[in-house]
This record gives C-alpha cells, sequence and structure tokens, in this order.
C-alpha cells in the first residue's frame, strides 16, 4: 500500500469518529440555544402581557403569532412562578405530520389579583433536528472521501517530488560508475535527514568498494607469484633423488598448492561476479557449449564407468560468454565429482531449463545452504566448496533461477531460464540431438 494511501485511510477513519461525536455536541448544542431563545422570547410576551394587564388593557389572544392564555386565580402565589413544558401534538390528517408546543407559564401579582399567564409557540421537533443533522453527516462523509481521495493523490505528486527523485537516483546508483548520488534539494525535514543519510552511506560505500577492488586484485596478483614459485620449487624437487616418504611428502604439498591455487581462482571469480563486472549479456549457444564439456570429461567419466544419458537441443540463452564454459563446466565437474563408481547421469536441456540428475550419496546439510560458500554435502571429500556459489552467482547474474533438491538417491538441479524475454532459441530445422555423453550434478560444491 502506498504512503499517501495509508494516510488518506486514517485521516478518512478519525473523520468517521470524530463527524458524528461532533454532530452529537452540536445536536445538544442547537436544541439548547434553540428551547433558551424561545424561552426568552415567550418570557418577554407574558412580561408585555402583564403590563397591558396593569395598565388595564384587553390583551390580544395572539402577539407575534404566539397564542396568549390569561387567567385570574384566587389561589396565592406558588413558589415557582415559572413553568416550561414541551408537549407533542397528535399528527394532523390534513398536514400529515406531528408538531411541537413549547408552553411558558408565568405567574403575576397584578393589583393585589393573582394571575396566570401562559405563552405557546411552535418549535422545531427534535426528530426533524436530528433528521436533518444525519443527513449533513452522511453527505459530509460522502464528500469527504471523494474530495480527500483526489486532492491527496493531487498534493503527494507535489509533496513526495523529492522522494521519488531520490528513489529513481538511489535505483540509478551503481558502485562501479564511482559517480557519487546527487540528491535534490527539499525543504522536508524528514526528506533532509534522509537525503543526507544516504549520501554519507553512499559515498562510504563508494571508498569501501574502491578498498575493496584495489585490496581484491592486489591480492589476486600478488598471491600469484608465491604459489608458481612453490608450484615450480616442488617440481624440481619430485625430480630429485628421493625416497618413498619423501616423494610422499612432495605429493602431498604439491596437492595442498593446487587446492590453494584453485581456491583463490575460484574466490577472484566470485569476486568479479558479485561486483557485476560480467554485466554484458548477448546471445550464446548454451547446447554447444554442454555438448562441448560434456566431451572433455568424457575419459573422466569412462573411468567412474558413469552411465550417462543427454537430452541436449541446441539451445540459446542470452549471457556473458566468458560465464558459459564456467557454469556448465562447475556443474558437470561437480556432478562427475560427487557421483558414485557405476552411477548414472542424465542431463535434459531445452528452451524452458537445464536440469542435470544423478546418483550420489545423500547431502548431510540441506541442499539450499549448498549454494553458500564452503559448503559441502560431504565433508571428507576434495573439494574446496565454492563450485556452487559461483554457479548461484553466475544464475543470479543472468537472471536465472537455480533450483536443487536430492529425491531418491538422485541429486537434481534445475536452471531455470527467463521466460520474459526469448531467453533460449531451437535452431530451426535441427534435429533433437540425442547423445550418452557425461554431465552430472550432485553435490555441487
Amino acid at each position: 500500500m502506498k504512503l499517501v494511501d495509508r494516510f488518506t485511510l486514517w485521516y478518512l477513519g478519525i473523520n468517521v469518529i470524530l463527524i458524528p461525536v461532533c454532530s452529537v455536541i452540536t445536536y445538544y448544542n442547537i436544541k439548547h440555544q434553540a428551547d433558551n431563545g424561545a424561552i426568552e422570547k415567550l418570557r418577554a410576551i407574558n412580561n408585555k402581557v402583564a403590563s397591558q394587564v396593569q395598565r388595564g388593557v384587553q390583551p390580544s389572544p395572539y402577539i407575534h403569532g404566539v397564542a396568549i392564555a390569561v387567567i385570574p386565580l384566587s389561589s396565592p402565589l406558588p413558589e415557582k412562578t415559572e413553568e416550561v413544558q414541551q408537549r407533542e401534538i397528535e399528527e394532523d390528517p390534513e398536514l400529515k405530520q406531528a408538531d411541537t408546543q413549547l408552553l411558558l407559564t408565568n405567574h403575576y401579582k397584578i393589583n393585589g389579583q393573582h394571575y396566570q399567564l401562559t405563552a405557546t409557540d411552535h418549535v422545531l421537533r427534535p426528530q426533524q433536528l436530528r433528521a436533518g443533522l444525519l443527513y449533513s453527516i452522511l453527505w459530509k462523509l460522502v464528500l469527504l472521501v471523494f474530495a480527500v481521495g483526489i486532492t491527496a493523490r493531487l498534493v503527494s505528486k507535489y509533496i513526495l517530488a523529492s522522494f521519488h527523485h531520490t528513489m529513481s537516483r538511489i535505483q540509478q546508483f551503481s558502485l562501479k560508475n564511482k559517480q557519487k548520488l546527487t540528491l535534490s534539494a527539499t525543504n522536508t525535514e524528514e526528506f533532509k535527514e534522509l537525503n543526507c543519510f544516504l549520501t554519507r552511506m553512499t559515498d562510504k560505500a563508494i571508498e569501501d568498494y574502491a578498498s575493496l577492488k584495489e585490496f581484491t586484485e592486489n591480492a589476486s596478483h600478488e598471491l600469484q607469484t608465491p604459489l608458481s614459485v612453490i608450484r615450480s620449487k616442488l617440481d624440481l624437487l619430485s625430480e630429485s633423488e628421493i625416497h618413498g616418504q619423501q616423494a610422499k611428502l612432495i605429493g602431498d604439498m604439491q596437492n595442498a598448492v593446487e587446492k590453494l591455487s584453485r581456491i583463490h581462482r575460484a574466490l577472484a571469480l566470485l569476486t568479479r561476479l558479485e561486483n557485476q563486472e560480467y554485466d554484458k549479456r548477448e546471445e550464446v549457444g548454451f547446447g554447444k557449449c554442454m555438448m562441448e564439456t560434456l566431451a572433455t570429461f568424457r575419459d573422466l567419466i569412462h573411468l567412474k564407468d558413469i552411465q550417462v544419458k543427454s537430452y541436449i537441443q541446441p539451445v540459446k540463452v542470452k549471457m556473458h560468454p566468458a560465464l558459459v564454459d564456467i557454469l556448465v563446466s562447475n556443474l558437470v565437474s561437480n556432478a562427475i565429482r560427487h557421483n558414485m563408481r557405476g552411477g548414472y547421469i542424465a542431463i535434459t536441456l531445452n528452451d524452458e531449463q537445464l536440469e542435470i540428475s544423478n546418483t550420489g550419496r545423500p547431502p548431510e546439510v540441506p541442499t539450499q545452504e549448498l549454494f553458500r560458500r564452503f559448503k559441502k554435502s560431504n565433508q571428507c571429500n576434495d573439494s574446496i566448496g565454492i563450485g556452487l556459489a559461483i554457479v548461484k552467482q553466475i544464475c543470479d547474474s543472468s537472471h536465472f533461477d537455480i533450483q536443487y533438491e536430492y529425491v531418491a538417491t538422485h541429486h537434481i538441479i534445475r536452471v531455470k531460464f527467463p521466460t520474459e524475454e526469448p531467453s533460449s532459441k531451437l535452431l530451426q530445422n535441427d534435429a533433437l540431438i540425442l547423445r550418452e555423453n557425461p554431465v552430472v550434478v550432485t553435490g555441487m560444491q
């Protein structure tokens, strides 16, 4: 729900409560003032009639439309010399409406004689006043809803213009451009604070990004030299005259150096992916790359006696050309590494998705955690635990959806291509390629 809609609903909700309450207060106030005004009028008329009686003038039965009744009494004056009454007159069949009368009775002692003067006037019925106020409330609420609903949207475009500009600038902001975030000036205090905070935050992010990128590049470059030196020295050592135990130690060292080199390359690649250095996208032959990768791993597949069935269509997808080989190679190599001897691999590639299914031991951690760095399905294997993290990062940068599940001794990974754009195409007049070559995905590390 939009902010302006929230404010509008709260405003209308408060008014829905306040308007009836205020109307009730208004009703009693109007009724009180009207009754007091009518009583004052009748009191003045009674005083005028009493003055006429005192002067010996015969009073008129009606004064200013008010009926006057003068009754001489032999009883003494009561303690209460004024009495107010209000009575309902039955509905007149001709007028088809009832009426309300206000009666004011005053007692006077004139020339030693006790007189009772009663003035009678018609006043507004409470039902009529309540009905009028009820219609007024309903019309106010209807007009309020329309007026607030329309004006809130018109005014919000002006009031929230600075906020919308800030949101637009944030969406366009990119660390790679190394351009500071520039926001428009505003007179609204809250938006000023927001803009100041965003400016400070993005400036710090640009500095941190530049420092991190420089450190990554330096570390990547500087680590290559000592690794190359260690590798070459170990090669020289292995060529010299060594004993069995020494050969084993040198072999372990070479394996450790090779693993360190793989970790270094994988982390450097992940850093470049996270820094969005591979944002260029173009159509690439995904099916062709898959077939070439299967051919590359054919010997390793035969060595582990893995049965492979592949159903690969000549699909094209939009992604960075350099990432296709990395994505496919990681999926295939992990599938082979984590498969069992004499296992099974099934690969299906069409214009909607890539699915790789292979046999293997169940993972020791939830499948979704295997997309994190250094998470492995089997902690005892020689995997460095970054393969799936790279695959996930490539899929995210290419707008692919990747899913991983383990069902009935089978590891299944699905890479779904975007449907909102022609992410893949079938080459026209090409037959379906059926080929028994290796490609698997299991613990995908």
